[in-house]
C-alpha cells in the first residue's frame, strides 16, 4: 500500500521549467521561485532559466528585488514563463541629484519616476510632449503640432528647468533622443536639487540612458511610420467673398493705355483685388474676372468664372505629413564590461509644402572594469539635424494669413498652380487688374518656395570617468563632461514677392566643459545607515554668435548671398563667457529603515558676480519617517511622511555687474559701439529662493493602490528689478535687488492596479497639481512691472504687487451692475481701460494614464488637462474684423441677413444705455459692429485656457515565445500608435484654436506663451511601430 502511494505521488510530480524576464524581455538572474506553502524553491541562473519539481495544481510564486511578485498555477504544461514588472514597493531605487542612486523610501523630497518605455510607447520625438500628463506639477504648452516647434514645459510654474542626461547638463531638450531613455527622474523642489546649485532652483529632469546589462547580448530594430494631418481649423464663413463692400468694380477699357485686345473686357465685373478683408459681394455664382484671369499668356486669361465659395480652400493647402523613424541598437554585457550603442534616423515632412527635416542621433554608453577595483565609464551622444523651412506662426505669417486675412472664393489649386507662371510670381492680392504687384499678401505657396529658411544643427555631448572602490566603504569618482551645440542658419526673402528680396545667415555655438570629482562613503552601524559625499566641480561656459543680412535688396536677380547686398550688409556678433567653481557635501543617515535625515551644502564661486564677493551658498535639509514600519496591517504596504527645506541663491546674468559695449554695423570705415540702456550694478546678485515642502506617500493592498500628496511653499527674495533712472546718467534703467515673490501649491498622484490576473492587468495613474504664484514687492515706488506687450490697444502682461504673477491688464466694454452695455448714442461701446483681466497661470493641471495588458495585447491611453489660465487670441479678433469668421454672417433677429443694408432690415441689433442712463436701441452695419465692439476688446479675446485632450494612444501585440520558436527573434512587437488625437473639451466659443498649443507670438524666448498672434493649426498623427529584438 505504501509503495502504491509513493508511486502515485511520484507520478503526479514533474519538472517545471521556464524563464523569468523583465518588461523588456531581459533575463533576471537570481530571481526566486517557490512552491507556495512549501519550502521548495530555486533561483534562476545567469540567463533567467529555472527548473523546479512541482505537481499539477501547485502555485509557483516568483519574486525579485525591485520587481512586483508574480504567480501561476501549474497545469498540464511543463513550461511556465514569468514576466516581472518594476515594483513601487520599498526597495525601489531612483536617481537623484548628480546621478546619485537612492532608495526611494529614504527621500525627504518630491520625486517622480517615469519609465523610458512609457515615454517611448507613443513614438513621440519631443520629450516635453511625451512627458505631458505623466508628472504632477508639470504643465506643457506645445508649439503648433503641425510645425517643427518644440513643446514648452513649466514645472511648478517655472520655465527654466534644467535637463541632465547621465550627469551632463544639456543645452536644449531637443538634444535628447527619446528612444535612448531608460528612466526619467523628475526632481521638483529645491531640497531635491540643492546639490546642483544655482542652475537647478526651478527643478531638474534627470535622464538615465539605456545601458547594457550583465549577460545581455541583443540587437534591436525599431521602426515607425506615421502620417500627420491638420485636425482643427477656424470657423470660416462661406457666404461672402473678398472686398470692403458688396459692390462690384467694373473694368473700363482705356484705349490710351490698354492693349487693343482688352477692348472686349470692357464692362467685366471685377472684385476689389487689393482688399484682404471679406466684406465683399455675396458668392452667388456671378460671373467675374478672378485674379488669375489677368496673368499674361495664361490659358484662362480674359475668362469669366463664377463667384462661388471654396469651403475647403484652406484645408486643401495642407498635405499629409509623413515621418519615418528607425532605431538600430545593440547591447552586450558581461561581468566586467558593458556596451550599448544606438543610431536613430528620422525623416519628417510636415503637412506643409516643401518642408522637411532629417535627423541622425548616435548614442553610445559603456563601462569596463580595468582593474579589480577600478572601472572606467563613458558616454557619447551626437545629433545632426537639417531642416528646410520653418512654418511661421505669429502675426504676418501663414497662420495670420489664413485665419485673419484670407478669402473664401479663392481656389487653392489655382493658387498652387499659378503663383509662379513663366518665371513671374503672382498673388490673389494684386493691386488692380492692371497692376499685379501684391498689396498685402503673397500667394501662400510663395512662403515655402519663394521665401525659404534652412538650418543645420550639430550637437555632441558626453562624459568620461573613472570610479575607484578604495575599500568596502569608500569610493571615488572623477569625470570630465563636455557639450557642444552649433547652429548654422540662413533665410531668404524671395524675388517677386511683396517684400524686398534679401538674404541673411547666422552661426551660433554654445559650449560647456566640466570637471567633477566626488568621494563617497557608505557604512552601516548596527541600526544606522550612513552615506556621505564630498565633491568638487569646475564649469566653463562659452557662447558665440555671428549674424549678417543684406540691406537695400540684392544686386543680382535670384542670387542669394551677403555679397550681393545692395548696401553695406548689417553685421553683428556676440561672445559670452562665464566660469563657476563649486564644492559640495551631502550626508544621509537612516535608522532601522524607519527614519531618514538628509542634508546638503554647496559653495559656488561665479564669474558673473562681483569679484570681491563672488560666492553663493546653497543648502537643503530633508527627512522622512516610514511610519508603516510601526503599523501592523496587511492593507498598508508602505507609508511615509517627509519634509524638506532649502535655500538656493542664483547667479546674475553674464556682464550684469560690469559695463560692456555692444558692437554694430560699421559706419563708413569707423567701428560702431553702443552703450546698453541698463546701467551695470557691481553689487547685483541673481536673487535667493527658499522653499519648504511636506508630503505623504502610501502604498496599500500589496501595492495595488498608492498615492503621493505634496504641499510646497516657496519664496523668492532679492530678485533683480530694473528701475528707471534720470536720463542725465546716460541710461534709462538700473537693476537692483529688491523683487520679492511667493508661491505655494499642492500635487497629488494616484496609482492603482484595479485588475491583476495571470492574463489581464489594468494599471491606472492620475495626477493633479495646483500652483499659486504672487508678487509681493518690486521696488520703492514701483507696484507694477510690464512683462509682455501686445500692440492692439496696449494689452500688457504684468507682475503687480498683491496680484497673481502674469496678470493681463487691458480694456473691456463698460457695463452697468446688471450687465447692460454702456454705449455711446451711435451704438459704439464705452471702454474701461487698465482692467485686471485674469492671469496666465492655470488653476489646475494634470493627467491620466491607463494601460491594459491581456495575454499578448497591450493598450495604453494618455490624457492631460488644464483648468483655468488665460491666453490672448489675435486670430479670432481679426477674423471678426475682416469678416472671415462664420459669426459675421447669418440672419439677425429680424430674420434678415445681417449684411444687408440697415435700411433694408439688415444690421446687428445693439442695445444698451448711455452713461447718463438713456436707452440705446439700434442696428449697426456688421462691418462697423464687429470692428467697434470687438477689435481691441481684450476681455473678449482673453480665452479660458482650460482643455481636456487625448494626447496619446497605443495598441500593440507581443508575439509569444512559442510563436517565435523557429525564428531568429527573441521578441516581436507590432503596434498602432497615435499622438495629439482628440481635443475632448475646450472653452473657446469662437473655436478654431487648441489652448494646449500656444505659439507665443514672439514671446517664446521669454517663456510666457501667452499670446496667439497667428496660430498654425494642430495636427493629428497616427502610425505603426514595429520592434524586433534578436
Amino acid at each position: 500500500m505504501s509503495f502504491l502511494m509513493a508511486f502515485q505521488l511520484g507520478f503526479a510530480q514533474k519538472t517545471v521549467s521556464g524563464t523569468v524576464t523583465d518588461d523588456n524581455s531581459v533575463p533576471l538572474p537570481g530571481a526566486t521561485i517557490v512552491v507556495e506553502g512549501t519550502s521548495t524553491g530555486v533561483t534562476t541562473d545567469f540567463d533567467g532559466n529555472y527548473s523546479i519539481s512541482a505537481s499539477e495544481g501547485d502555485v509557483l510564486v516568483v519574486s525579485f528585488v525591485g520587481y512586483s511578485s508574480a504567480s501561476a498555477t501549474v497545469g498540464a504544461s511543463s513550461n511556465l514563463n514569468f514576466n516581472l514588472s518594476p515594483s513601487s514597493a520599498l526597495e525601489e531605487v531612483v536617481v537623484t541629484a548628480l546621478g546619485i542612486s537612492r532608495d526611494k523610501k529614504s527621500l525627504g523630497f518630491a520625486q517622480q519616476t517615469v519609465s523610458g518605455d512609457v515615454i517611448a510607447e507613443s513614438k513621440q520625438v519631443d520629450l516635453n510632449v511625451a512627458l505631458t500628463g505623466k508628472v504632477a506639477g508639470v504643465q506643457m504648452i506645445g508649439g503648433s503640432s503641425s510645425t517643427f516647434d518644440a513643446g514648452f514645459l513649466r514645472l511648478r510654474g517655472e520655465s527654466n528647468v534644467l535637463y541632465v542626461v547621465d550627469g551632463i547638463k544639456v543645452f536644449s531638450m531637443t538634444d535628447i533622443n527619446v528612444d535612448n531613455i531608460a528612466e526619467i527622474s523628475v526632481l521638483k523642489g529645491a531640497a531635491a536639487t540643492a546639490l546642483y546649485g544655482a542652475d537647478a532652483a526651478s527643478g531638474v529632469i534627470v535622464i538615465s540612458s539605456k545601458k547594457a546589462k550583465a549577460g545581455e547580448n541583443s540587437f534591436e530594430i525599431n521602426h515607425s511610420t506615421s502620417i500627420s494631418s491638420v485636425s482643427l481649423l477656424p470657423k470660416y464663413q462661406n457666404q461672402y467673398g473678398g472686398g470692403y463692400d458688396q459692390e462690384w468694380d467694373v473694368f473700363s477699357y482705356n484705349p490710351a493705355t490698354d492693349p487693343a485686345s482688352w477692348a472686349s473686357f470692357n464692362g467685366h465685373l471685377t472684385p476689389y483685388y487689393a482688399a484682404d478683408e471679406s466684406w465683399g459681394p455675396p458668392m452667388d455664382g456671378t460671373l467675374v474676372r478672378h485674379w488669375d484671369s489677368w496673368i499674361p499668356n495664361h490659358p484662362d486669361f480674359g475668362t469669366l468664372r463664377p463667384w462661388n465659395p471654396n469651403p475647403d480652400n484652406v484645408k486643401n493647402f495642407y498635405n499629409d505629413g509623413i515621418e519615418n523613424s528607425t532605431t538600430l541598437a545593440f547591447s552586450s554585457g558581461s561581468d566586467t564590461a558593458a556596451l550599448r550603442g544606438s543610431a536613430r534616423l528620422i525623416n519628417e515632412e510636415l503637412p506643409f509644402p516643401n518642408t522637411e527635416r532629417n535627423q541622425i542621433d548616435v548614442n553610445i554608453t559603456g563601462d569596463v572594469q580595468i582593474a579589480e577595483r577600478l572601472t572606467a565609464f563613458g558616454s557619447l551622444n551626437y545629433q545632426f539635424r537639417k531642416t528646410l523651412n520653418f512654418p511661421v506662426n505669429g502675426y504676418g505669417g501663414l497662420g495670420a494669413n489664413f485665419n485673419q486675412w484670407f478669402q473664401r472664393q479663392l481656389d487653392m489649386d489655382r493658387l498652387k498652380d499659378n503663383f509662379e507662371f513663366q518665371g513671374n510670381y503672382y498673388s490673389w492680392n494684386r493691386r488692380s487688374a492692371r497692376n499685379a504687384t501684391p498689396l498685402y499678401w503673397d500667394s501662400p505657396h510663395f512662403d515655402f518656395y519663394g521665401d525659404q529658411t534652412n538650418q543645420r544643427k550639430n550637437t555632441i555631448f558626453g562624459n568620461f570617468g573613472l570610479n575607484y572602490e578604495i575599500d568596502d566603504n569608500f569610493s571615488a569618482d572623477v569625470v570630465v563632461r563636455r557639450r557642444f551645440n552649433s547652429y548654422e542658419s540662413n533665410g531668404r526673402t524671395g524675388w517677386g514677392g511683396i517684400d524686398t528680396p534679401s538674404f541673411s545667415e547666422s552661426t551660433s555655438r554654445y559650449a560647456q566643459n566640466e570637471l567633477a570629482a566626488t568621494l563617497q562613503y557608505k557604512e552601516r552601524f548596527d541600526d544606522f545607515d550612513f552615506n556621505a559625499i564630498l565633491g568638487y566641480q569646475v564649469t566653463q561656459n562659452r557662447s558665440q554668435s555671428i549674424s549678417a543680412s543684406t540691406v537695400g535688396g540684392l544686386s543680382i536677380d535670384n542670387f542669394y548671398s551677403i555679397a550681393t547686398s545692395v548696401d553695406r550688409p548689417s553685421y553683428s556678433s556676440s561672445v559670452l563667457k562665464s566660469k563657476t567653481m563649486a564644492a559640495y557635501a551631502s550626508a544621509s543617515v537612516g535608522y532601522k529603515s524607519l527614519l531618514y535625515l538628509d542634508g546638503s551644502y554647496r559653495f559656488d564661486w561665479g564669474s558673473t558676480l562681483n569679484p570681491d564677493n563672488n560666492r553663493i551658498e546653497t543648502w537643503g535639509l530633508s527627512g522622512s519617517f516610514i511610519f508603516s514600519e510601526l503599523i501592523d496591517s496587511s492593507d498598508i504596504t508602505f507609508a511615509k511622511l517627509r519634509a524638506g527645506y532649502s535655500e538656493a541663491p542664483v547667479f546674475p546674468g553674464a556682464y550684469a555687474t560690469s559695463q560692456v559695449y555692444n558692437t554694430g554695423t560699421a559706419y563708413g570705415s569707423n567701428a560702431r559701439f553702443s552703450v546698453p540702456n541698463t546701467q551695470s550694478n557691481p553689487n547685483l546678485i541673481g536673487g535667493t529662493r527658499t522653499e519648504f515642502e511636506v508630503g505623504i506617500e502610501m502604498n496599500l493592498l500589496d501595492n495595488r493602490l498608492g498615492f503621493d500628496l505634496t504641499y510646497y511653499d516657496r519664496s523668492d527674495k532679492d530678485q533683480p528689478i530694473s528701475i528707471p533712472v534720470t536720463g542725465s546718467t546716460g541710461f534709462s534703467g538700473l537693476s537692483i535687488n529688491s523683487g520679492e515673490a511667493s508661491a505655494e501649491g499642492l500635487e497629488l498622484t494616484i496609482n492603482a492596479t484595479p485588475i491583476q490576473t495571470a492574463d489581464l492587468t489594468w494599471n491606472f495613474s492620475f495626477n493633479i497639481a495646483q500652483n499659486d504664484r504672487y508678487v509681493d514687492y518690486l521696488a520703492e515706488g514701483i507696484t507694477r512691472r510690464r512683462l509682455d506687450y501686445m500692440s492692439w490697444y496696449a494689452l500688457i502682461m504684468v507682475e503687480e504687487v498683491g496680484e497673481e504673477w502674469g496678470t493681463f491688464i487691458g480694456r473691456k466694454r463698460k457695463t452697468t451692475d446688471d450687465g447692460t452695455l454702456v454705449l455711446l448714442p451711435n451704438g459704439r461701446p464705452v471702454w474701461e481701460n487698465q482692467q485686471n483681466l485674469g492671469s496666465i497661470l492655470p488653476d489646475f493641471t494634470g493627467g491620466l494614464s491607463t494601460a491594459f495588458n491581456y495575454k499578448g495585447w497591450d493598450l495604453a491611453l494618455g490624457f492631460d488637462f488644464q483648468v483655468g489660465g488665460k491666453f490672448s487670441s489675435t486670430s479670432n479678433m481679426f477674423s471678426y474684423y475682416s469678416g472671415l469668421h462664420e459669426d459675421t454672417v447669418g440672419l439677425n433677429d429680424r430674420g434678415v441677413p445681417m449684411r444687408d443694408p440697415v435700411s433694408s432690415g439688415g444690421g446687428v441689433h445693439v442695445q444698451g444705455v448711455t452713461e447718463s442712463g438713456a436707452p440705446v436701441d439700434m442696428y449697426m452695419p456688421p462691418i462697423s459692429y464687429f470692428y467697434r465692439h470687438f477689435f481691441g476688446n481684450h476681455e473678449h479675446w482673453l480665452y479660458d485656457a482650460s482643455y481636456v485632450k487625448l494626447r496619446t494612444a497605443r495598441i500593440g501585440y507581443n508575439f509569444s515565445k512559442d510563436n517565435l520558436e523557429n525564428t531568429p527573434f527573441d521578441s516581436v512587437n507590432v503596434a498602432l500608435v497615435g499622438n495629439n488625437l482628440l481635443l475632448i473639451y475646450d472653452n473657446i466659443p469662437e473655436g478654431g484654436l487648441d489652448p494646449s498649443e500656444i505659439e507665443g507670438s514672439g514671446s517664446i524666448a521669454t517663456g510666457y506663451r501667452n499670446i496667439e498672434g497667428g496660430q498654425l493649426p494642430p495636427s493629428r498623427t497616427i502610425g505603426i511601430n514595429l520592434s524586433l529584438t534578436f
